[in-house]
């Protein structure tokens, strides 16, 4: 370039910078002036809207998202409608062959899908070794009675009931400690033993109306199946007088409230001949139990003392949680364990 036209053309580019900078400060000012003034002019009522708004965001909640899971299978989707509950969904498999061996009924760990976790992973494995399989959601906890579960450190709310009626028939006043003051105020707020009864009606409901549409499509026998917490529900739908139609029950790494872990020697005894198997990883101590959890070993214990016949027990080799990559495992020691007790 020509050096006399370079130097008026490097001069401009000078000025245009000096510019820039001259005027770039008095207009940023000038636009956070504004943004704060808008902001001051901005009404109680907008602002309490817009911060509503982010707080409406994080409090959406999906439940088991039974709509959306409907949506996805469609063809194994299945609506039960328990009495004076809301329709439930389960999914359901049909055998992979025919005959076929029985029906099954899987309820999911606390807080999992019909299409989460390992029940949902159970379902097809199960459906290819010759069972028709229904798999229902076991949703979360009510806020209130999650509280209770936390703050006293027992296995259930009601557990923690009754533990404060035993104390205080025992010294005729009511214990005292440091987190009684909030758990007065949750029981005042809400009625957790009323609150833990619906939830655990609700539940048996469904899973009678699980076992009502197997019979009615024409399967004569059908076992039960919970994982985790899903045990104890099982296992009182199992052992109650309209769940004569169960005939077998399984426990997959099973955790139960401290109520019904008592109980159980109880509630099998008054069942007649329902059959039991608890699989438990073989990783966790086999006779290690706590105040809340009786081991498998324990509770093996407790029902030959009495006189009940109907329980075994077997380690698989899986996580003490176990998770859907274990399904095929435990499936071969289910559907074997059912196959000998025809």
């Amino acid at each position: 370039m020509n050096r006399w036209i370079e130097k008026p053309v490097i001069q401009g580019l000078v000025i245009l910078v000096c510019l820039v900078a001259f005027w770039a400060p008095p207009a940023l000012a000038q636009a956070q002036k504004g943004a704060q003034d808008q902001s001051a002019n901005m009404t109680d009522q907008e602002a309490e809207k817009s911060a509503g708004s982010v707080v409406e965001r994080v409090l959406i909640s999906t439940g088991l998202d039974s709509d959306a899971i409907a949506r996805i299978w469609p063809d194994s989707s299945v609506w039960l409608e328990p009495p004076e509950e809301e329709r439930v969904l389960a999914l359901f498999e049909p055998e992979s062959e025919t005959p076929a061996k029985g029906a099954l009924v899987i309820l999911a760990d606390e807080g999992q899908s019909p299409a989460s976790g390992l029940a949902a992973a159970l379902r097809q494995p199960m459906a290819r070794a010759g069972w028709a399989v229904m798999v229902l959601g076991l949703e979360t906890l009510p806020y209130e009675l999650q509280e209770a579960r936390r703050q006293r450190g027992f296995g259930s709310p009601e557990d923690a009931g009754m533990q404060e009626t035993d104390a205080a028939d025992e010294t005729g006043e009511k214990p005292m400690d440091d987190g009684e003051s909030v758990m007065i105020d949750v029981m005042a707020n809400e009625d957790v033993e009323a609150l833990a009864n619906q939830y655990r009606a609700r539940i048996q409901k469904s899973l009678a109306a699980a076992v009502g549409n197997l019979v009615g499509r024409g399967y004569s026998r059908v076992a039960m199946a919970g994982v985790g917490r899903a045990a104890g529900h099982v296992t009182r739908a199992a052992t109650a007088s309209e769940g004569r139609d169960v005939s077998a029950l399984v426990w997959i790494a099973p955790e139960f409230n401290e109520g019904d872990s008592k109980a159980l020697a109880e509630s099998f005894g008054e069942s007649g001949g329902l059959k039991v198997l608890e699989l438990y990883s073989a990783r966790s101590s086999l006779g290690a139990g706590d105040a809340t959890q009786r081991s498998p070993k324990q509770r093996e214990a407790a029902f030959r003392r009495a006189g009940i016949a109907g329980y075994s027990r077997q380690p698989v080799a899986m996580a003490e949680q176990p998770q859907p990559r274990e399904a095929q495992a435990l499936t071969n020691r289910v559907s074997a364990w059912l196959d000998s007790e025809r």
